[in-house]
């Protein structure tokens, strides 16, 4: 079982991300391949990305076999949703944090000898690590990321209400069938039964909690960045579609503005909406205009900053889209 040992300063620092972790489910998509079985609608999925897969992918998936376990250098902390940006952290691994987190794997044989290589960060197999993951990207991820994010705002606009009409409690309680959340005195837990049997005790202390949803997950992960909040990435609930290549929404509205439909959940200004999304502040501001246009975003001047929100009907045309 891990527990997370939560205190009133975690809940007020409790925040839910609205768009998907492109490195997360990256690497949640490597290691659904290894697994004996996928829910219903990821069986189409698998079929295809095993059949696109290429030996120069080998670098990448050679990480994503173990159960349970990640590198964490290849889901950095910021867990940005722009692919090339947030492969620059995974290129910036310091060598010795390389061979922290690969050279014991490699000598007690979890990992392929040839993995051996990277862990001592010679340049030649740190280039490879990036070309697969690249390449893997481009089969197994960004063909369906309109479908990915789509269920991940989704996820993010139920929680938003719930936290609006019922508070926090009800929010972290009914999070996922598969966490369980009680009051423990002065405190409160939540906890999750790791597959691998594992037990563990964290405890934020007052950093709060970051809640990821995620598309490809199978069950939930901690990853701990001591200087930032503590992150817990959760499966977003089961759907019976399969991730398809050209989700109805994307397909209405182009997939930069479907992106932009979803991001304003949060109340982003312009300038976040660009850097999420890697655009210029203009594209950002276009595709904003073009949707308050159609009446799906508003707009207000908040000092300097312009702050975009969904309309009622933004936020029916977002939920109708849900993958489900």
């Amino acid at each position: 079982m891990v527990t997370l040992h939560l205190n009133a300063a975690d809940l007020s620092r409790t925040t839910v991300r609205s768009v998907p972790s492109v490195l997360l489910e990256l690497a949640a998509a490597g290691q659904r391949l290894f697994r004996a079985a996928v829910p219903e609608h990821l069986v189409p999925w698998r079929a295809r990305t095993r059949a696109a897969l290429r030996p120069s992918m080998r670098p990448y998936l050679d990480l994503c076999r173990l159960p349970g376990w990640l590198p964490d250098f290849v889901t950095p902390p910021g867990l940005g949703g722009v692919f090339p940006t947030a492969l620059r952290d995974v290129a910036g691994t310091p060598p010795a944090r390389l061979a922290l987190e690969l050279a014991p794997r490699v000598e007690a044989g979890d990992l392929p000898s040839r993995v051996a290589a990277l862990a001592r960060a010679e340049p030649v197999a740190r280039q490879a690590l990036l070309a697969a993951m690249r390449a893997f990207h481009h089969v197994a991820v960004a063909p369906y990321w309109a479908a990915i994010t789509g269920a991940v705002q989704a996820d993010r606009v139920f929680r938003g209400q719930a936290l609006a009409e019922t508070g926090i409690d009800r929010v972290l309680r009914d999070l996922s069938p598969v966490l369980s959340w009680r009051a423990n005195g002065t405190g409160y837990e939540l906890s999750y039964r790791c597959e691998h049997g594992i037990e563990l005790d964290v405890v934020p202390d007052g950093r709060g909690v970051t809640l990821v949803p995620s598309y490809f997950l199978a069950q939930p992960s901690i990853l701990d960045d001591p200087d930032g909040p503590l992150v817990l990435a959760y499966p977003v609930r089961p759907t019976r579609r399969e991730p398809a290549t050209g989700e109805p929404l994307a397909a209405l509205l182009g997939r930069t503005r479907a992106t932009v439909l979803g991001m304003t959940a949060d109340g982003p200004s312009t300038s976040q909406l660009a850097s999420a999304l890697g655009i210029s502040v203009a594209s950002a501001s276009q595709h904003a205009s073009t949707l308050r246009a159609a009446g799906l975003i508003t707009s207000h001047r908040d000092g300097v900053t312009v702050r975009h929100t969904l309309t009622p009907l933004g936020g029916h045309l977002l939920r109708a889209g849900r993958p489900g």
